[in-house]
């Protein structure tokens, strides 16, 4: 299935749809639970409206500053345009984005969120929430405490308050509760203008030099 990810634009409902069914079907196939995804897409759409291609400021990616991403992690080249440039992944700002696709992004979230950044813990016990990540991902408690859990344990905006992020995640439990299941466990994808698309010869070519520059690097 196909997700839109548009450079700097707000999505529809009907687009956010298609992207909550892409991120449950690709999520669930790696362990997470349906509530634990609905409590992430609350808070997602809050920051970004599911769109993974939607930096905060206009200037990116010259400008280091400002948030990108489902979570907008700011400031986003210290944090996931630094793991970016470590993995090979360009970043630019257009539709063809390799950056501002889900598949890499739920990546570096599993991994700040095990490992932190720059040495300190980005996903911690905060305002009585005391879920380890790995045990949140699988929760099956309630779909909007699992998103305030989400808001004070990793987000934790400015506005220090979770808003309409608890609600957000309940309707869109209800909504995927509808939706069939289906696996998505591929890797990366192909950028096509405002909508990613699946593995293509060019997209397998990266890949391999990607992995025949990761073993040449630990010799």
């Amino acid at each position: 299935m196909d997700y839109y990810a548009p450079y700097r634009k707000a999505l529809s409902q009907s687009q956010m749809e298609v992207n909550a069914v892409w991120l449950r079907n690709y999520l669930q196939n790696r362990g997470w639970s349906l509530n634990a995804i609905a409590a992430a897409l609350g808070n997602w759409e809050s920051e970004c409206t599911l769109n993974p291609n939607r930096p905060q400021r206009a200037d990116f990616p010259s400008s280091s500053g400002g948030g990108f991403g489902l979570p907008q992690w700011t400031p986003w080249k210290k944090k996931y345009g630094a793991w970016c440039q470590g993995q090979g992944i360009q970043i630019q700002n257009n539709d063809y984005n390799p950056a501002g696709r889900f598949e890499p992004q739920i990546e570096y979230h599993d991994y700040e969120c095990k490992y932190g950044f720059n040495g300190k813990a980005t996903w911690y016990n905060n305002k009585g929430y005391h879920y380890k990540w790995d045990a949140w991902k699988t929760s099956l408690d309630s779909p909007d405490v699992l998103a305030t859990a989400y808001y004070w344990q990793y987000e934790r905006s400015r506005a220090n308050d979770p808003g309409s992020r608890p609600q957000n995640a309940l309707r869109w439990y209800q909504y995927l509760s509808g939706q069939p299941f289906t696996p998505i466990s591929g890797g990366w994808y192909t950028p096509s203008p405002g909508i990613q698309r699946g593995f293509t010869i060019g997209n397998l070519r990266f890949l391999y030099i990607w992995i025949l520059l990761m073993i040449l690097s630990r010799r």
